[in-house]
């Protein structure tokens, strides 16, 4: 997923909760799948953009195999995952809509690259001594995983927000209204 999914994901959350705080038009589709779930969170957009300057601005020479510029590119990247997330927000919300501050996307957005630009196989983890590659692996599924449970944990899942809608669409005979209270098999 990307961080645009991210930020529908939060913004379909606060329109599940106050259907009239948010009206964006632009948000995608919700899927509710265990894969999904997880990959959600991964950012995307950073990830390629860190490979691409990893591999233009801090190539490892054989003969010194200095960590420090990936050191700096990993700092500084991170650092743009909170940024990206708010502009991506207001970016997908309207003009006269209150604006919320993403806060735990904020924070899931850096946690959740950091994971994945230490599961490459240059990563900065590499400079410490006694570091061993395998560990990348672990470190990503790790990350990853509990980044979904907690969402989950936290309510902060469109999936969760999702059952919330639902259950506050349906009519008395449990079947789903649409937005104009209809039902949606159409009678």
């Amino acid at each position: 997923m990307t961080l645009t999914s991210m930020v529908d994901s939060k913004l379909s959350l606060q329109q599940a909760q106050d259907p009239r705080s948010i009206q964006s038009q632009d948000a995608v589709g919700i899927a509710t799948n265990l894969i999904s779930q997880i990959t959600r969170w991964v950012p995307t957009e950073t990830i390629t953009a860190y490979v691409v300057l990893l591999a233009l601005l801090a190539p490892l020479a054989g003969h010194s195999p200095s960590f420090t510029s990936r050191w700096v590119l990993f700092s500084i990247v991170t650092a743009m995952n909170p940024v990206v997330v708010i502009l991506l927000t207001m970016a997908k919300t309207k003009g006269g809509d209150a604006f919320k501050f993403p806060v735990f996307e904020m924070v899931i957005a850096s946690v959740a690259f950091a994971a994945w630009a230490f599961a490459l196989p240059d990563t900065p983890l590499s400079s410490i001594s006694g570091y061993e590659i395998k560990w990348n692996t672990a470190i990503l599924t790790g990350t990853t995983v509990a980044i979904a449970l907690l969402a989950n944990a936290l309510h902060k899942s469109p999936h969760a927000a999702q059952l919330k809608e639902q259950s506050r669409q349906r009519d008395g005979r449990g079947d789903l209204l649409t937005a104009d209270g209809r039902n949606q098999t159409g009678f």
